[in-house]
């Protein structure tokens, strides 16, 4: 179950201040929700967490940012090989270099529709 987020909330500084991750009995870190139910309104509850929690982490803390987006890609999965966390990893470096640019300026991308190959 994830945690909820408020205006009152302290700055996100760490992965553990994220709402999407927890930690289990034995105190290792949950990553990503298991067996999310999955409902129409998690399309803009997963754009917040990257959106509002990740690009704030990243102000705070780029590394921890890096880890909690190479973490949730390879959590989703069930099984995961070199190939997915290579992946992971790739994506998790991109993604926390664009956050640093959209800070300092860069454009949001919003794709285009496409309807080709």
């Amino acid at each position: 179950m994830t945690r909820t987020r408020t205006a009152q909330s302290s700055p996100i500084t760490c992965r553990d201040d994220l709402t999407f991750t927890s930690r289990d009995d034995c105190g290792r870190m949950v990553n990503w929700p298991c067996n999310n139910a999955g409902v129409a309104a998690d399309w803009e509850k997963g754009l917040a967490f990257f959106d509002d929690e990740i690009a704030e982490l990243s102000a705070n803390n780029e590394t921890a940012a890096y880890e909690a987006i190479r973490f949730a890609i390879t959590g989703m999965g069930s099984r995961t090989t070199n190939l997915e966390r290579g992946f992971a990893e790739a994506m998790a470096k991109a993604a926390t270099l664009g956050l640093r640019a959209m800070r300092n300026t860069a454009e949001r991308f919003t794709p285009i529709d496409f309807d080709g190959e």
